[in-house]
């Protein structure tokens, strides 16, 4: 696709209709076969669509009228999560991520949080436009199978039945948390609307007759199985049942035909990150969100 015009003009979303939406999950399609992809939290609300009140976009137009970028504020735990993405190509994608994610902030209240997690082409970015490094993942990948076995018991997540006993152990797990925690029920009906989903590979353990812990996992075409979340009930912590989770949830992945396992992890969390690496995985990568607090100014 070529590049935007030099004088591209934005506008925002706040309620978008049907056919706006589709407009704009195609632009994030489209973008996403360029390279430019949008996380899950914003897609998914954008897909089947957020609570009231908690959606902002900007979207940048060509010349003529089509989007060519697209900025995207969700409701995550006690603030805003942004996003950006463009069908354009560097240099290009830059300009137009810039134009698009200045007149999100500039419109969104200032009294809210706001974290992105920019590509690292785009961290200069972040500081320009008044954010500063926040969090910072580590992505660790290890080769399937993992040498440790567990004997865990865990059965299938079921849709339908296991949400609120799910919600109040993720929640009281990631309480902290801006992205994973305060999920509600339409937060998690819209990732089980995902195309990714899998109730077979969302994994739960039983313990005194109470959800103890979890290992959600998903499947990427490219032969690698993520851990996407995990965790256990404060009530259950000391039992070894991250661990376990963690190895059952990679050997699920394996046996449906993984043989890469990844997942993310806060840099911070040294009991984690030490966890993992006994278990064979290593830092191969490192994310840096950024932040802005309430009442500061862009």
């Amino acid at each position: 696709m070529a590049d935007a015009p030099q004088d591209p003009t934005v506008r925002l979303v706040r309620h978008p209709d049907e056919q706006q939406r589709v407009a704009l999950l195609d632009l994030v399609r489209r973008a996403a076969d360029a390279g430019d992809d949008l996380d899950d939290l914003l897609t998914a609300d954008l897909a089947h669509g957020p609570a009231a009140d908690s959606y902002l976009a900007a979207v940048v137009d060509d010349g003529d009228g089509n989007p060519c970028a697209y900025a995207q504020a969700s409701e995550g735990n006690e603030g805003m999560v942004v996003g950006v993405v463009s069908t354009a190509t560097p240099p290009e994608r830059l300009r137009l991520h810039r134009t698009a994610l200045a007149a999100l902030l500039d419109a969104l209240p200032p009294e809210h949080d706001v974290t992105w997690w920019p590509s690292i082409a785009d961290e200069p970015l972040a500081t320009r436009l008044g954010l500063h490094p926040d969090r910072r993942l580590l992505r660790m990948e290890a080769p399937l199978p993992l040498a440790a076995t567990t004997d865990v018991a865990t059965r299938p997540f079921r849709v339908g039945e296991d949400e609120d006993a799910w919600l109040d152990v993720n929640n009281a797990a990631f309480h902290w948390h801006g992205e994973q925690g305060g999920w509600d029920h339409d937060t998690l009906r819209r990732r089980e609307q995902e195309p990714w989903f899998d109730p077979a590979g969302f994994l739960l353990h039983e313990r005194d007759g109470r959800l103890a812990a979890f290992c959600w996992t998903k499947r990427h075409d490219d032969g690698v199985g993520e851990v996407y979340v995990i965790a256990v009930h404060p009530d259950f912590h000391g039992l070894g049942l991250g661990r376990a989770l963690t190895v059952a949830g990679f050997d699920h992945q394996y046996r449906h035909g993984a043989t890469c396992g990844m997942l993310f992890v806060d840099d911070g969390n040294s009991n984690a990150v030490r966890l993992y690496e006994s278990l064979g995985l290593q830092a191969v990568a490192a994310r840096q969100s950024y932040h802005r607090h309430p009442g500061v100014p862009r």
